[in-house]
């Protein structure tokens, strides 16, 4: 668990915290302080993994006081900032994020913004454990947001690689870029692509029966323990996890399952990935689309650091640019892309 420490002058955004955080299984709720002389002696006694403030806790006649936090405190800590102002400071352990409305909320778009805040908060913890381990040292981020490393360097070669499959993670803007990338692909590639999208069941079999139509490639709901075609594009279901078993002589087959939900979703392209460097390891490409949150992040690094190749989309090309960059950012990406170039990139890695 991920203790998290509130230093919050507004009672109203006090509160919807504290909310999110007690009810999140990843996070742990250990405090609040309301005034900045409480905050180094909370941060002393009471140790916080991460810490929740708002810009304006720091008073505007003690302006340096912001930078000298920043200077002073390594704590991963996220600031909240008013609609539209510009990000006063920057810093490897802090990261800025408008303040939403809170009072004006729904329920269901506070859950949804509880979604986006508790990846935030992850998302800073790792990215800070990140720079403190080089890049040639095999990382494993654990779901916990705790940090395993193994002292071994990475060799990557992708020369003479016999890559098995083709795995794409994609959310908010998925549609319209996997018409372009699956377009732009095209019939005959060598190897099977799998792709998990987050949707909704009502939504899936439309998707799937509109992309084959548009895209004239064969694309399927996968199916539980089939062997997939090269060529042919499988979609994880929804509310189905899509996973992977190896089969004898360098087979394998796709495995669909209930598990629990990862980063609140299922499917989650993280349980895709973490999958395939159990049975692929380094002879598959996964590539990182337009979505909200940091969902495949954490196993896409795992899987570049084994030796996969590993593509995320450019900031310009997406309708969102949450999962390529928070991917980008935890140095997961092997190549960053614009959509339009990401076809010739597979196949010039396969041929």
């Amino acid at each position: 668990m991920i203790s998290v420490l509130v230093a919050e002058s507004s009672a109203v955004t006090k509160s919807v915290i504290k909310e999110i955080i007690l009810k999140s299984k990843k996070l742990s709720w250990i405090g609040e302080i309301s005034s900045y002389n409480d905050l180094k002696n909370s941060i002393s006694n009471l140790k916080p993994n991460v810490i929740v403030t708002d810009k304006s806790f720091f008073d505007a006649d003690r302006s340096s006081t912001l930078a000298d936090y920043c200077h002073t405190f390594e704590i991963p800590t996220i600031i909240f900032t008013t609609p539209g102002e510009k990000s006063p400071y920057s810093s490897k352990n802090i990261k800025f994020l408008e303040r939403p409305e809170f009072i004006s909320f729904s329920s269901t778009k506070l859950d949804e913004y509880a979604l986006y805040l508790e990846q935030e908060i992850l998302d800073i913890k790792c990215n800070l454990l990140l720079e403190n381990h080089p890049a040639s040292i095999i990382s494993t981020i654990n779901e916990d947001g705790s940090f395993v490393s193994q002292l071994h360097p990475v060799s990557i070669d992708f020369s003479n690689r016999k890559y098995k499959a083709v795995l794409v993670g994609v959310s908010t803007g998925g549609p319209g870029a996997l018409l372009e990338l699956l377009k732009g692909i095209g019939n005959g590639f060598p190897l099977p692509i799998f792709i998990t999208q987050h949707i909704d069941s009502i939504f899936d079999k439309n998707l799937i029966d509109w992309l084959s139509s548009e895209a004239k490639i064969p694309v399927h709901l996968a199916k539980n323990n089939i062997k997939p075609l090269p060529g042919h594009v499988y979609f994880a279901p929804a509310d189905e996890h899509l996973t992977f078993i190896s089969y004898p002589e360098n087979d394998f087959h796709m495995i669909l399952n209930h598990d629990a939900p990862v980063n609140f979703l299922r499917p989650a392209v993280d349980k895709m990935f973490g999958s395939a460097v159990k049975v692929f390891g380094k002879n598959c490409i996964a590539v990182i689309l337009t979505g909200m949150g940091s969902d495949g992040a954490r196993e896409c690094l795992n899987l570049k650091n084994l030796g996969a190749y590993t593509i995320t989309q450019d900031e310009a090309s997406c309708v969102i640019y949450g999962m390529p960059k928070a991917a980008y950012e935890m140095g997961a990406a092997c190549e960053v892309l614009p959509l339009s170039q990401i076809p010739q990139r597979l196949w010039s890695l396969v041929s």
